[in-house]
């Protein structure tokens, strides 16, 4: 009976509750717009980070899953050879089950056989090993997976899976897939199966893998990247040297305490290992040796450089939203005290007549758990669109689709849920435990008249509270807004040291060509000379890598008559050029030569070094004439430098330029250039499609893709700081609307209980811009208290992202001078309109009231 009475009550309290919301629809609408906002920003961050940071892998007992990590003294790598592969895999045989396989890599695949003409694609191509499904515990949709049989013989197997995005897209989902033939960087592979959906491996990536083959078909496919590489050779098919390093390992491990003694078994392996590769190590040798081990990670949740990518700025932009939400609560908290005040005479007479105070209370509750309901609902359907809008502005650093599956689920809705409960109770509770602390006799006696009860000025001094602490969460939220645009400015306005406005770049696959060294030269030489002859082209060259590529290509090295310390790495990044680049791409020659044709020659010595470098190991100048190794032995043929070039950016903008090498390519044939550029003199967009036509007549089976100015591979590197900046702005925008309405509502509904006082005043001479001065000055009162109170937040919220920004400072002075001055003029906008009102009061009806 109790039960069902509370229910009675319940529904009672919300018809009630719905009848009065609908009475007052503006209110209604105001509030739940705001609760809305702020739970719809909530939980569109929230459904990326859960889809990116949180989600396990779509496969049985993910749980089980480990990935194996060689840690040393100085550094972690992941990466293992097969023959260490093989050696781990027999060793943990019975405990646990292991796989290998690389980072999907982008191939040039087409529908067919190799005579069969026909355009191809690029596709997300992963080499994985045999066990790699039965790891995953994967069953095909169609036809087989792979097994371990397939990864016996180099090349024996040219067989494949593809996954069923790329069945529909390419195949319709015809049953007959099955059996057909695709051509994977000019070999043939039969698809020998599909995967299930949503299957996509053990990589959280913007891009999903569309097809599986063997490792053993690495060098049928040229892979020829991400490999860590201590004296093998390169050109020779990868599988049988233990001296380079390719691989992720993933294992399953049904027993949780197996996990440690595995580690430790694969530890001894590694210690072995590196004993028998070292040539006689000494004691100290020996001891790093010693500290090697092998980690097994848990790996429920995949493996993700991406997620590591993304990680920060998802955390900065939910605390962003969650500042932006509390906000949206002070801001309905005030509606609903200023509404509360309203119906003190309401309250008032049902206390009065018997009802309980807890009685009021559920009831004012009701109401507003009513308003978050609704605010939750359209929140998490404006969640659906803003987790699209968080995607697609993440995919304009890279791939223009991401993969990643942001469907709704039991943690995304136990969010939403969540943050809406917390957000009505937050805004309801205060205002209606105030709403019922009412004096019974004065608010019976204020009928048709305002009057200013203990309730009311308490109710006013809450509201001006509340607005206060809108106001200082707002300036935090502008201060941040305008500490991002600032760092965006900074990168944009950096000096990357390119020409910029003047170049096209373009990526080409050569390598899967399968063309000999010489035969690639001819074609360089074939395709340089094409674009040169285009109209509006001032020079072309190509290179191994480009400006601002991907990667760099990193080695050791020794450099005559530097001596490093004891424990100094000298590292430096190489880049392989034809002899136009510099003139290309617009870096002068600030020391010596630059490469001559004799240069060209294969074996040819000449090399040119940039400006850091020449620093870093000539700071007393000198560097011409010497000759630098790989490795430590310099002998008579090594290189030499011959001359300094000035610094440019490579990877990434925001580092300092690193050690450079330059050679030319007919001197280091064995490497495969892979990017081209050309010097225009006409906008670069226009001759966009020029140069993809002239290419296609060169050599009509070159994959060629993303050709596009300069500027738009610099515009990629500060995708996400743009990102920020936007989405901190747009946050900024909504929380300084928020306060300011808060603040409009507090000075309006403080002018409306004060309509006799001020009426009064007038009365007795004071002159209409008294009265607008000062209800005026109590909102400048309102605004830098909130300022105030808000310079301490944001300074401690700019130390936080400090990492974050580039070329501004956490208490940057011109950030705050805009945040506060935009705060100051839109909160003083926002309180003129009822300052303007209480102005034109007339004395003869307020005092009418009186009576």
């Amino acid at each position: 009976m109790r039960y069902t009475r509370l229910l009675d009550d319940l529904f009672r309290d919300l018809r009630y509750g719905l009848r009065v919301l609908i009475r007052s629809p503006l209110f209604t609408l105001v509030a739940i717009a705001s609760l809305a906002i702020g739970i719809g920003g909530a939980a569109s961050v929230f459904t990326v980070m859960n889809a990116v940071l949180l989600r396990s892998l779509p496969v049985p007992n993910p749980q089980q899953l480990v990935s194996a990590e060689k840690v040393g003294t100085t550094q972690r790598t992941p990466r293992f050879s097969w023959p260490q592969f093989e050696d781990a895999r027999r060793e943990l045989q019975g405990r646990a089950e292991l796989a290998a396989f690389i980072y999907p890599s982008a191939m040039n695949v087409r529908t067919g056989s190799v005579s069969s003409a026909g355009p191809s694609e690029r596709a997300l191509v992963q080499l994985v090993s045999g066990e790699f499904f039965s790891v995953l515990k994967q069953q095909p949709q169609a036809g087989r997976l792979l097994s371990p049989s397939d990864n016996e013989t180099l090349g024996a197997h040219p067989v494949a899976v593809i996954s069923d995005a790329y069945w529909g897209r390419q195949f319709r989902r015809a049953a007959d897939a099955v059996g057909k033939t695709i051509v994977i960087n000019g070999t043939t592979f039969i698809v020998v199966g599909v995967a299930q959906q949503p299957f996509y491996g053990a990589i959280v990536a913007p891009r999903n893998p569309e097809i599986w083959v063997p490792l053993m078909m690495q060098p049928g496919v040229r892979y020829a990247s991400n490999a860590s590489n201590s004296g093998g050779d390169p050109r020779n098919p990868w599988p049988p040297q233990r001296e380079i390093e390719w691989l992720n390992v993933i294992g399953r491990v049904p027993d949780r305490s197996e996990v440690a003694r595995s580690a430790a078994a694969l530890t001894v392996l590694y210690q072995r290992d590196s004993r028998n590769s070292s040539n006689s190590p000494d004691a100290a040798a020996l001891s790093r040796i010693a500290a090697l081990r092998v980690a097994l990670e848990p790996a429920k949740r995949g493996i993700s450089g991406f997620r590591n990518d993304l990680n920060t700025p998802l955390l900065v932009l939910l605390s962003m939203v969650g500042v932006l939400l509390a906000i949206a609560c002070g801001n309905v908290a005030s509606l609903l005290i200023s509404r509360a005040n309203a119906r003190d005479r309401e309250i008032a007479i049902r206390l009065s007549i018997g009802a309980g105070r807890g009685r009021v209370v559920r009831q004012l509750l009701a109401e507003t758990m009513l308003m978050a309901s609704v605010g939750g609902g359209l929140g998490l359907l404006a969640a659906a669109w803003g987790r699209d809008l968080l995607l697609s502005m993440f995919a304009r650093g890279g791939s223009s689709v991401m993969d990643i599956d942001t469907s709704f689920d039991w943690r995304v809705l136990g969010f939403a849920f969540g943050v809406t409960a917390l957000t009505g109770l937050l805004a309801g509770v205060g205002p209606a435990l105030r709403g019922t602390r009412v004096a019974l006799a004065d608010s019976l006696k204020a009928q048709g008249r305002s009057a200013v009860t203990d309730g009311g000025r308490r109710g006013q001094l809450v509201g001006k509270t509340l607005v206060t602490a809108q106001i200082a969460f707002c300036l935090l939220l502008l201060v941040l807004a305008a500490l991002f645009t600032r760092s965006m400015q900074s990168l944009l306005r950096i000096d990357v040291g390119y020409d910029r406005e003047q170049i096209l770049v373009a990526r080409m696959d050569v390598r899967s060509l399968g063309h000999a060294a010489a035969d690639r030269q001819a074609l360089y030489s074939r395709i340089l000379e094409k674009l040169s002859s285009l109209p509006g082209v001032s020079s072309a060259s190509m290179s191994l890598n480009g400006p601002l590529g991907t990667s760099q290509r990193t080695s050791s090295l020794g450099v005559e008559g530097y001596t490093p310390g004891p424990d100094e790495q000298l590292m430096t990044n190489e880049e392989i050029i034809t002899d136009k680049y510099f003139e290309t791409v617009g870096l002068r020659i600030v020391e010596g030569r630059g490469f001559q044709p004799e240069d060209r020659a294969p074996g040819a010595r000449a090399s040119i070094i940039n400006h850091s470098m020449a620093k870093r190991f000539f700071p007393n100048g000198g560097a011409l004439g010497k000759r630098w190794t790989y490795g430590e032995d310099l002998n008579p043929d090594a290189p030499v430098i011959v001359g300094i070039v000035e610094d440019a950016k490579y990877v990434s903008l925001r580092t300092s330029s690193p050690n450079m090498i330059y050679r030319l390519a007919p001197s280091t044939p064995d490497d495969v250039l892979a990017n081209m550029e050309v010097r225009v003199s006409v906008p670069p967009s226009q001759l966009v499609a020029t140069v993809r036509r002239a290419l296609a007549e060169t050599e009509p089976a070159l994959p060629v893709y993303d050709v596009v100015p300069l500027e738009d591979r610099l515009a990629r590197g500060i995708a996400n700081d743009r990102m920020i900046a936007s989405l901190t702005s747009a946050f900024g925008g909504v929380a300084l609307l928020l306060a300011c309405l808060g603040l409009y509502g507090t000075i309006s509904y403080g002018v409306t209980r004060r309509i006799t006082e001020l009426g009064v005043r007038m009365a007795l001479g004071a002159a209409r811009r008294d009265v607008l001065w000062l209800v005026m000055r109590e909102a400048s009162v309102l605004v830098l208290t909130g300022a105030a109170v808000g310079v301490p937040l944001a300074y401690a919220a700019g130390r936080g992202v400090g990492s974050m920004l580039y070329g501004v400072r956490p208490v940057d002075a011109a950030a705050y001078l805009v945040a506060a001055g935009l705060l100051v003029l839109v909160g003083g906008i926002a309180a003129l309109l009822p300052a303007h009102r209480a102005s034109r009061i007339d004395p003869m009806v307020a005092l009418r009231r009186l009576q």
